[in-house]
Order: C-alpha cells, then structure tokens, then sequence
C-alpha cells in the first residue's frame, strides 16, 4: 500500500514538473496539453502491460516507471516543437514534423532499445525489470511519438495555418506586383 501511494505521488510530482518544464520551453499551452496528454497515455499503456509481464509493483519497477516518464516526453516533445514552426495546413505540419524530427526520434528509439538488450539476458530481477521496464517505454513511447501525436495535431490543432490564409496573402502578394509592375511600365522605367 505504501509503494502504491509513493508510485503515484511520484508520477504525479514528474509529470507536474514536466509540464512546467515544457511549457516553459515550448510557450505553447496546446502542445503542451497535447504533451502531456501522450505522456499520461503511454505510462498508463506501460504500467497496464506490466501486468502481463508477470512485473509486479514493487520498489524497483517504482523506480524504473518514474524514470520511463523522462523517456515518454522525449518521445513526443521533439514531435511538437517540429509542429510548432513548420508553416502550413494542419496536416501539412504534421507530416513536415515527422519527416524533418521523426528519424532522429526514431534513432533514438532504437539506440535506447539496443542499449538494453544486454539487461534482457540477465537472470537478476533488478535488470530483468529494468528491461522490461524500458523496452515498454520505447516501443509505447515510439508509436505514440510517431503515430498517434501527429494524427492528434493534425486533427485537433486550432492554431491552424490554413491554405485559405497562404492564398490570400499570395493573391496579395501577386496583386501588389502586379500594381507594381504596372506603375512602372507607366512611367517608362522599362519594366515589362
């Protein structure tokens, strides 16, 4: 009973402390709800599949579920700042951010899964759970990283850069160049 309330004090003090964190960082309150919202998602999928692991929660699952945290947000913070300065529609922004941060979040995905192979052979619980542990934590934290966020940005965001808005400044733009252009033929300044 007391690992269960020090469980949850603990995840409940990291995620606050991460928000803060975060939107300090990012300055936008949305992504930062939209951060936090994947994090909370992909501990709750972590510590549910625990369960048919056979991993029990005990201090050293404890210790490694609030250091999975860190993990979870590095995941998807990448992925929401890349969002937040690529231009476009909603959609448009979403696959710009995967395709300019989604490989190197990947990479990283996959460099922290092949740093704990070796923990995966081992027959001490402390490494067994910390494999398991993490190993959750990448492949949750990937897909929701990489497959659920930007599918949430691109559906959700209300801080949209619409086409309507691109082709209403091109329009004035163009029609500016074009009252440009037309003055200066006026004058002879040999503009054509």
């Amino acid at each position: 009973m007391i690992i269960g309330f020090e469980l949850w004090r603990n995840v409940g003090l990291a995620i606050a402390a991460i928000f803060i964190t975060t939107l300090l960082l990012l300055a936008n309150l949305q992504i930062c709800v939209y951060v936090m919202c994947i994090v909370t998602i992909t501990l709750t999928d972590l510590i549910g599949y625990l369960h048919f692991w056979d991993i029990t929660i005990d201090i050293i699952s404890c210790i490694n579920i609030v250091l999975a945290i860190g993990l979870c947000v590095d995941y998807s913070v990448h992925i929401g700042l890349s969002y937040m300065v690529a231009k476009g529609s909603r959609r448009e922004k979403a696959v710009m951010a995967v395709s300019a941060i989604g490989p190197a979040v990947f990479n990283s995905g996959v460099t922290t899964f092949l740093a704990l192979v070796l923990c995966s052979l081992s027959s001490s619980q402390v490494f067994i759970t910390f494999f398991k542990v993490f190993c959750l934590t990448v492949v949750f934290g990937l897909f929701h990283g990489l497959v659920l966020f930007p599918v949430l940005l691109s559906l959700t965001d209300t801080n949209d850069n619409t086409d309507t808005t691109k082709s209403a400044t091109t329009s004035i733009s163009t029609s500016t160049c074009l009252l440009y252009t037309s003055d200066a033929a006026d004058e002879g300044l040999g503009v054509d």
